[in-house]
């Protein structure tokens, strides 16, 4: 009896220990991951999103400016194809159930005179503000290595204009001709919610 009661409370420890060991587990991968990659932005920290306010009644008109008309989710090209074509990652976004397809509300895209071009994208904030810190910087990885393959830095925002993130890249001459990179990329994604900055050395690329 003696023995078998040792055996079912060694049971039991193991089985209370293994949900604790996974957790701590993930947590110190997590730590080192935003280590490694805090230390990235540090060496990379000159990067920063476009500083141009964003103004939710020119986004509802699909104006950069009063006199200059952006590129938006309703914008068709008649002699070709429309640049930055953002349709396609639109709707692989939106086939997730996770993010689904009231997540985006739409996308404005403005070429820069004195800065970069930038695509600024509105979001629904309660699904937004109902992801998690993963999904998130998925949603900014894969949005943001589409519209920089076009020459376009990413914003997202809610209607209101408030700023939730950033994909902000350092461009060579011939990005937005879709040219063949020759040199690497430097981007760097910014998550409100998270406070957190991470850097990819090479773009483009499917994960860190």
């Amino acid at each position: 009896m003696g023995i078998h009661s040792r055996q079912i409370d060694k049971s039991i420890d193991l089985t209370m220990a293994h949900p604790i060991s996974t957790a701590l587990h993930h947590f110190a991968s997590a730590c080192l991951i935003v280590g490694v990659m805090s230390q990235s932005v540090l060496a990379n920290s000159a990067l920063r999103a476009s500083t141009t306010p964003f103004e939710p009644e020119m986004f509802e008109r699909g104006m950069c400016s009063e006199t200059t008309a952006g590129i938006t989710n309703t914008t068709i090209d008649q002699t070709g194809l429309t640049q930055p074509s953002l349709w396609w990652i639109r709707d692989q976004i939106a086939a997730q159930d996770k993010f689904g397809r009231r997540l985006i509300d739409g996308w404005l895209a403005c070429n820069g005179a004195t800065e970069p071009n930038r695509v600024d994208v509105v979001v629904n904030a309660q699904i937004w503000s109902s992801l998690d810190y993963f999904d998130r910087f998925e949603f900014i990885r894969r949005f943001g290595q589409v519209t920089s393959g076009y020459g376009y830095n990413l914003r997202v925002f809610n209607p209101q204009g408030e700023l939730f993130a950033a994909y902000t890249c350092e461009f060579s001459a011939n990005v937005g001709q879709k040219q063949i990179q020759e040199t690497p990329i430097a981007c760097t994604s910014f998550d409100v919610l998270a406070k957190t900055n991470f850097w990819s050395p090479i773009r483009p690329s499917l994960g860190f």
